[in-house]
């Protein structure tokens, strides 16, 4: 099995923007090759989506400004929060307090011990059971009389409606085909437009690539090293994804990243994450990985990669998106949810721009 280890720079993919030479205006972009298509929308549709399940024991979880989906179970020990619905298909059971800004909807059973406070709706298949505190504002939804040795508040009570299905796409026919698009890549790219062989390591000096899509057999960057991109670019990568360094991608104002990794990815070194790159870089990994996080670590971007196990000690933190296969570990978890950046063809950076007298 591969191993994927996210380091303490983990998607350095720094978010600055460039100006021009007199530092007053921006320089026109690199010349567009093609516009690529990128599949963000449609995978980045919660804070938090896993295809297994959500085990830790620690200070809990924090999601933000979306939803989260776990098709498994939600077995954890700390306090929990939430701020949008909650679907946990397994069931929910620990030790600790949990709160739902949303709705909480399970197929499984809803127990342990602690408190619970769920602001929408609660609805459990087989039912709730705690020793704690419950508090329901909207309706309690089971099929069976709760069993709660505690107290209880509960603005309503209703009829359980069975659930659809899991809440995340991870069957076969539903998760992207992250290899499959690297291999159509090394046949279909922009690499000769810009004088790059498929062979060259990123590494081996300095690049700026304008809006296209660009295959690599590996990265490799050592140092000051740096990738620049200036406009809607993909990059797909054969092999392992490896830096140490500073920085390593830098976008520059108003550019995206679409980056698709077919092996290993080693990162280390400083972020240099600005605050102009949310939502633009995406990360999609291919393959059966194990993804760890030690340290502080604060990944801004989102992260795709249903096959692979999160694995948590100490605090982490993303800004964007985690679709993942398990998450595991001892720590802290924030999640803050926002919505992916992707170009389309009438968008600016898919459009030549005119270069102005002056401005480098």
């Amino acid at each position: 099995m591969n191993r994927t280890v996210l380091m303490s720079a983990l998607l350095t993919l720094a978010g600055c923007g460039l100006s021009g030479g007199d530092g007053q205006a921006r320089r026109s972009r690199e010349p567009i090759v093609s516009c690529p298509a990128s599949p963000a929308k449609d995978v980045f549709t919660a804070a938090l989506c896993l295809c297994g399940d959500y085990r830790a024991v620690g200070e809990g979880a924090w999601v933000q400004g979306g939803s989260a989906g776990i098709n498994g179970v939600v077995d954890v020990v700390g306090e929990h929060e939430f701020s949008g619905d909650v679907v946990a298909f397994g069931g929910v059971s620990g030790v600790g307090n949990l709160t739902v800004g949303g709705s909480l909807s399970t197929a499984g059973r809803v127990d342990g011990v602690g408190d619970v406070r769920v602001a929408g709706d609660l609805s459990a298949g087989s039912g709730v059971s705690n020793v704690g505190h419950l508090e329901v504002k909207g309706t309690l939804r089971t099929p069976e009389a709760e069993q709660w040795a505690g107290t209880a508040t509960v603005g309503a009570k209703g009829a359980y409606a069975p659930l659809a299905g899991p809440p995340c796409g991870c069957g076969a026919e539903q998760v992207l085909d992250v290899g499959a698009a690297i291999a159509a890549a090394k046949v279909k790219n922009d690499n000769a437009a810009v004088g790059l062989s498929l062979t060259q390591s990123v590494g081996e000096r300095a690049l700026t690539l304008g809006s296209g899509s660009y295959f690599f057999d590996g990265i490799e960057a050592v140092g000051l090293h740096t990738l620049t991109v200036d406009g809607a670019v993909a990059i797909y990568v054969s092999g392992s994804l490896e830096t140490v360094g500073r920085t390593q991608f830098k976008l520059t104002e108003g550019s995206t990243l679409d980056l698709y990794v077919d092996g290993d990815v080693n990162m280390v070194g400083e972020s240099s994450f600005g605050a102009a790159g949310q939502g633009a870089v995406k990360l999609y990994v291919a393959g059966e990985r194990k993804v760890s996080l030690v340290g502080g670590q604060k990944i801004i971007g989102s992260v795709y990669a249903p096959a692979a196990d999160l694995e948590l000690v100490g605090e982490s933190t993303f800004e964007g998106a985690l679709f993942a296969r398990n998450v595991l570990g001892v720590g802290r978890l924030h999640v803050t949810f926002a919505a992916p950046v992707v170009a389309t063809p009438d968008s600016e950076l898919c459009q030549p721009a005119p270069v102005v007298p002056g401005v480098n």
